[in-house]
């Protein structure tokens, strides 16, 4: 499969987020960070940005944003690229209580990765579905949802 493209595009993104990292990190470190993104020039180039929860705030943000792209620039360099792993970590560190802003922020992703996330919501769904019918019966799983990313990647 092709995907220098999706690669290529998901490396500027990740500029872009680094770059946002740089100017929130140049704010009050108190304020929500959508609020930034809706008032300050330099953050409302990237308007990712204003998907986030009103409750993640400045310094939060950088912390949760070092842990949800660190792994990107080897994971971009991999030969075969784990998609779901690319989005997980995301989902998990930005918008792990927020699946709207998870949406919303998916979707301006896919302007320019068709495919980012669309496995990861389809997993997520199917394993939400199935912890309520556990729950619907009187039990719950002893198994967590799902495990992505890193070390739970398939062996090739």
């Amino acid at each position: 499969m092709d995907d220098r493209f999706d690669r290529r595009e998901l490396l500027l993104h990740l500029g872009d987020v680094l770059e946002a990292m740089r100017n929130v990190g140049a704010t009050q470190s108190f304020s929500p960070v959508a609020h930034l993104a809706s008032r300050e020039p330099s953050l409302q180039a990237l308007p990712f940005l204003q998907q986030m929860s009103p409750s993640i705030r400045a310094r939060d943000f950088l912390e949760r944003a070092a842990s949800a792209y660190a792994s990107w620039p080897k994971a971009l360099l991999e030969t075969e690229l784990d998609r779901i792993g690319l989005a997980a970590t995301v989902q998990r560190e930005l918008f792990a209580d927020d699946p709207q802003g998870w949406a919303s922020y998916a979707a301006y992703v896919r302007q320019k990765v068709s495919w980012f996330g669309l496995e990861l919501d389809n997993t997520t769904l199917a394993s939400t579905r199935s912890n309520k019918r556990d729950d619907e019966n009187g039990r719950t799983s002893s198994m967590p949802a799902m495990k992505t990313g890193w070390p739970w990647n398939p062996i090739a």
